[in-house]
Order: structure tokens, then sequence, then C-alpha cells
């Protein structure tokens, strides 16, 4: 009986601490800040292997124990990301970095349309289910046609959705219509028209009363966009943008559109040094809304125009308001590189014992970004299974300094 005991509380113990004896499988996908995957990219894990991203953007790697932290290197841009403290077992990795069009498809389609009537535009965007990416464009008084561009993946030749076009006057949205189109690949030319035949509808007009704050900025703003709820986030089209040093406005929005939307506001606030924020709140029509100002973190050390960083150098921050996670961005400015560390802490070591040959030349800028409300690293990296995000967030930045690895 004694030994069934030992045998049964050895087994439990081997069972706790199978994690660190035997290691953890780690799934996981690469995206880009649109959505896309990324082949091609190394990754690195700080206790176990390294591997290669498949032209889907998925990678598999084993960690010997948790947290761990993943290092990815885009040698092709430059461009590499340290994550630290990870403890999901199938994270969607974001390489941070401007949005540049990779193992994509890309075709351009011409829109044509009754001249827009003076002191009237349009606003013409294409929209899919499908993961994409395409730009809205805007026409004014007397134009008749527009390019817009429609990005995806290549694992197919084709792409569904439909053209929007939305027209307005300055008092009021006018009309209307869309169009369903499939974009195919390597075809040319492109286009679809919106004509006297096309069917139009009146979206009838709403009222949002925003609120700006009322600290003093060098500039602040919002733009209102709608978000379509049935489709791929990427959809959102751009309504309105206002800028300028007012405490409130009432701007007119569309008061119906198809496939169920709501408002997605971008409020922001940047000072001359660089800092600021960026937040999203969601609204809907005839409502009311205060865009939050948010407090960015501050950086402490080391100081700017610093010169002498090496490996042992420690970068230091202030928090900041709110809860939420820390980009640490390292800018190379000759040869042109970025480097990204996503942590929760507020210090960090000098990025060059561990950027992976990403960084090698002497001078740098440097800032801090915080993502809020994300509470830890695992829910900043879950697997996005829904196409909008709901609920508040909001991005805040620091001030941008200097430093030099040598004396000029």
């Amino acid at each position: 009986m004694l030994k069934k005991h030992l045998l049964f509380i050895l087994l439990l113990v081997l069972l706790i601490f199978s994690n660190d004896l035997f290691g953890q499988v780690i799934r996981g996908k690469l995206l880009d800040e649109k959505g896309f995957p990324l082949s091609d990219v190394s990754i690195i894990i700080s206790n176990g292997g390294s591997t290669i991203t498949g032209s889907d953007g998925s990678f598999t790697i084993s960690a010997t124990k948790t947290p761990y932290d993943l290092l990815i290197t885009d040698a092709s841009n430059n461009t590499g990301a340290l994550y630290r403290g990870l403890y999901s077992t199938n994270p969607e990795i974001i390489l941070f970095g401007n949005y540049l069009p990779r193992n994509v498809n890309s075709e351009a389609i011409k829109v044509e349309f009754p001249p827009i009537p003076r002191d009237r535009s349009a606003i013409i965007k294409f929209v899919s289910n499908d993961l994409f990416y395409s730009e809205e464009v805007t026409a004014f008084t007397n134009e008749k046609s527009k390019t817009i561009t429609v990005n995806w993946l290549t694992n197919t030749s084709t792409i569904s959705g439909k053209i929007i076009y939305l027209e307005k006057s300055s008092e009021s949205f006018e009309k209307f219509s869309e169009r369903s189109y499939t974009v195919i690949k390597d075809f040319y030319p492109q286009s679809v028209k919106f004509d006297s035949s096309t069917s139009y509808t009146n979206t009838g007009d709403a009222n949002l009363t925003i609120y700006l704050p009322q600290t003093d900025y060098s500039k602040k703003g919002f733009r209102v966009s709608a978000d379509f709820l049935a489709l791929h986030r990427n959809s959102e089209m751009n309504l309105i943008t206002v800028e300028g040093d007012i405490i409130y406005t009432k701007c007119f929005v569309p008061l119906s559109i198809p496939y169920g939307f709501r408002f997605k506001v971008y409020g922001y606030a940047n000072n001359n040094d660089g800092s600021g924020f960026e937040n999203i709140t969601y609204a809907y029509p005839n409502s009311v809304m205060t865009i939050q100002s948010e407090t960015p973190p501050k950086l402490s050390a080391p100081q700017d125009k610093f010169y002498g960083v090496n490996t042992s150098t420690e970068f230091g921050y202030e928090w900041g308001s709110g809860l939420g996670l820390y980009v640490i961005h390292f800018h190379c400015i000759s040869p042109a590189a970025d480097f990204y560390v996503v942590t929760k802490e507020k210090f960090i070591s000098s990025p060059f014992a561990y950027a992976g040959g990403i960084l090698t030349g002497d001078e740098y800028t440097w800032n801090v970004s915080k993502y809020m409300t994300y509470i830890t690293i695992d829910e900043f990296v879950k697997e996005r299974r829904f196409l909008n995000d709901v609920g508040y967030r909001a991005v805040t930045q620091s001030e941008t300094r200097t430093f030099r690895k040598r004396p000029y």
C-alpha cells in the first residue's frame, strides 16, 4: 500500500512539473499590423530552438519552460522585435512597423461614376469578409473616376467583396450605393461603374457630439470611421476628420449604412516633443461622447543626446496612466533599422546584446508606446477570433530621444 501511495505522489509531481521537464510546444503565427501573415522570418525562443515562419506566417517551436521570450528578426526589412515573458502556447505575434505589402496579390480597380456635383464629395471603398487591405479614396467636384488598390492573400487568385459609394455635401450624406465585385489576380483592366441606372439609397443624417480634452496640446483632433461589424476589420471607412483647438463639436454622420455598423472614433493629441496619445471609443448615431485624455510614459534614462550607449546601458521610463504593456522602439538612422521590445517592465537592458544583428549603426532614436488596456502580454498576443475589436483601446507615446554608441 505504501508503495502505491509513493508511486501516486511521484506521478502527481511529474504531472505538475511536466512543463519544466519535457518542454512546451508553441504553435504561433506572425502577422503584420494589418493582419497579413509574414513568411520567411526568423523566430528564436529564449529557452529552446529556432525556426522560420511558413507561407501563412505559422511557426512551431519548443520551449523548455514558461515563461519564454520570442525574438523575431526580418532581415529583408531590417526589422525585429523581442516579446518578453510569454506563457501562451498559440500566440499571434505582431511585427511592428509600417505596413508593407508582402506576399500578397495587389490589383487596381477603376471606379467610374457620374460627375460629382458642386460642393459635394464622395467616399469610395472596397470592403470584404476576407482578409484584405484597401484604402478609401475621396472624389471631389467634377471628378468622374477614381482608382482603388486592393491587396489580399496569395493563396487565392480572387477576392470577393463590395465597392461602396457614399456621397455627401457639407451638411448631409446624400446617397449611398454598393456594387458586388470580384477582384481577379493579373487581370487588366478591372473596372466598375456607378451610373444613372444604379440603385441609390438615402442613409439619413444623424449627429455625433464630441468633446475633446481641455488639456493644452500642440495638436489635437479626431476622426470618425464607419466600422462594419459583419466584415473584416480592415473594412472600416473614414467619414470625418476634425483637427483644432476646440472644446467640442457637433458633426453630422450617416444614420444608417448596411451590414450593421457603429462609429469608431479615433481621438488624438500630440505635444511638440512627440509625446501624446491616440485612443479608440465606439459610438452610435445621435450620441454624445468625450475623448479621454491619457498620460503617456515619460523617459527617464538615458538622457537625451547621450553617447556611449553599450550592452550594459539600461533604458528606463515612467509608466503613464492606466494598465497596459510597453513597446520600446529603437530606430537606427543609418543603416536604417527598427527594433521593438514588448514588455511589462519599466526598465530594459540595452538592445544591442539581443537584437539579432538588426541594430548595427551608431546613431539612434528611441521612444516608448503604451498599449492600453491590456493586463498581460498574453492577452495582447491571443488569437484574434473576432473580426472587430470591442471595448476601449488606447496607445500613448512618450517623447523621442536620441543616443549614440560612439561620440561624433
